[in-house]
């Protein structure tokens, strides 16, 4: 059964001491979650900017947080554990979640069984995250929205 969660952001401070937005923040706490349960990840960013932040901010973890991952191309033939793309830059690798950070709807989702997904406070972004709900519904995703406060 495929299915995708969303995770609603639910306070109007989204910026983050470390640089990351809090979603970003949180999507990195669902990799640490995802890899600790022996998972293979790959994490769709909007841009090649993103993805730099997010894998700089998962080197900067504690070592009992540690995630072996890489941005797409580099590192291992078949990608570490964790893999970190963005459009221009898109893997290959075989993977069991999906860790989407697009503003797009990702086009090749339906290869996973499991995507994350996030609904972000600005109103453009979320409004966007509302056409990416629709579209994973009609791909035959079953959808759950989970609220999550901002801290």
């Amino acid at each position: 059964m495929k299915k995708v969660i969303f995770y609603l952001l639910e306070n109007p401070t989204e910026a983050s001491d470390s640089g990351v937005l809090f979603h970003e923040k949180l999507a990195c706490e669902k990799i640490v979650t995802a890899w600790q349960s022996k998972l293979r990840v790959l994490v769709a960013c909007q841009d090649q900017t993103q993805a730099e932040r997010i894998d700089e901010y998962l080197w900067q973890l504690d070592t009992d947080q540690f995630v072996p991952h890489n941005l797409v191309g580099e590192g291992l033939k078949g990608g570490s554990p964790v893999e970190i793309c963005w459009p221009e830059k898109h893997s290959n690798g075989s993977r069991q979640l999906l860790i989407n950070l697009q503003e797009q709807f990702p086009n090749f989702s339906n290869v996973y069984n499991d995507v994350i997904d996030f609904v972000p406070v600005n109103e453009r972004l979320k409004s966007l995250a509302r056409d990416r709900y629709k579209l994973y519904k009609e791909a035959g995703f079953n959808l759950k929205t989970i609220p999550v406060m901002c801290q």
